[in-house]
């Protein structure tokens, strides 16, 4: 019976992630219509605006923009705010907080993330308590920057560069210490989170997000922290060995990033921040594939290690015996 549920739960997930998929896709009477409103558009325009049409096209022309429109993912045709193009000395203020070098935040920023991904990494299953006071850390601290980062206004905050990245460190601080106490309930927010970061992974892998409509994308979003959450009551511990390995990796690589520049964290931003005001692009140069790939890489190393690293350790609670015939040390045995 225990495993029956185990595969409904699996089956659950793949059918969510193709649901996603195939609502990313536009339909034929969706792209009808955006043809269809397109054309009465144009033949608005040119009734309305008549001669004017083209000097107006004509000094259109001449300018350079500093963003391309961003489509609102219904594929309606229609166009939301200008986003900041990739490259230019905006985008590197808008994702990196300067137009050039590294600031000082982010340089702090970098080494902490690269840090504590290490450590999530190699000890993260083995000293359990300690990896829930980091997952508190990283869960509630990001969560803030997200409701920061949507509810920014257009000048930013007073201080904005300083403002969004101690506030979302001080919240993040009470969560590790609430993570810390109350483990018992932190190990299944700990495992939300996992999944949720790595649906983040999964939709960064194209410019477009992967999934490019927006409620679909929510929806996958929603699904892997919900499916994580339910299968390491049946399963914890894969899970968290996939928890803490997987995070760790993205958060060190992350880390990385925010002193390379090369884009990596854009995808995440892009992603999660929907703020109008404060929209950019993400590009999947050759450097970014590299970060992303390397990700993957450690995160199977990470895996390996931690499974036989840990193979006498039930989730750094419960001790089991290392060798067979062997009776258990350590205190406790398992459930």
């Amino acid at each position: 019976m225990k495993g029956f549920i185990k595969w409904t739960f699996f089956c659950a997930i793949v059918a969510l992630f193709l649901v996603g998929s195939i609502d990313s896709q536009p339909t034929p009477t969706s792209i009808a219509v955006a043809r269809r409103q397109e054309a009465d558009n144009d033949v608005n325009e040119f009734h309305n605006v008549g001669s004017k049409t083209t000097s107006t096209k004509t000094s259109k022309s001449t300018s350079k923009p500093t963003g391309k429109p961003h489509s609102d993912g219904k594929g309606s045709g229609n166009t939301a705010p200008m986003v900041i193009a990739v490259g230019g000395a905006a985008w590197y203020a808008a994702v990196y907080g300067t137009e050039s070098g590294i600031s000082p935040q982010m340089a702090s920023l970098g080494a902490i993330l690269i840090v504590l991904g290490l450590f999530l990494a190699g000890m993260g299953f083995r000293l359990a308590k300690v990896m829930f006071a980091v997952m508190g850390l990283l869960t509630l601290g990001s969560m803030t920057w997200i409701a920061l980062a949507n509810l920014r206004p257009e000048a930013g905050y007073s201080r904005d560069s300083i403002t969004m990245i101690v506030v979302p460190v001080g919240v993040g601080v009470v969560g590790a210490i609430a993570y810390y106490l109350l483990w018992t309930i932190a190990m299944y927010l700990s495992a939300a989170f996992g999944g949720f970061l790595f649906a983040v992974y999964i939709c960064t892998w194209r410019s477009d997000l992967l999934i490019v409509h927006l409620i679909g994308r929510s929806c996958f979003l929603a699904g892997m922290a919900l499916a994580f959450t339910i299968v390491v009551y049946f399963a914890h511990r894969p899970i968290m060995m996939f928890t803490t390995s997987f995070v760790g990796a993205y958060i060190f690589f992350f880390g990385i990033d925010c002193l390379a520049r090369v884009g990596y964290i854009a995808g995440a931003e892009k992603l999660l921040n929907r703020n109008p005001l404060h929209l950019v692009d993400y590009e999947l140069g050759k450097y970014v594939y590299v970060l992303l790939a390397l990700t993957l890489f450690l995160f199977l190393v990470s895996f390996a290690w931690q499974f036989i690293f840990n193979a006498a350790v039930d989730f750094g609670i419960h001790v089991a015996a290392a060798v067979k015939g062997k009776d258990e040390e350590g205190g406790g045995g398992g459930d």
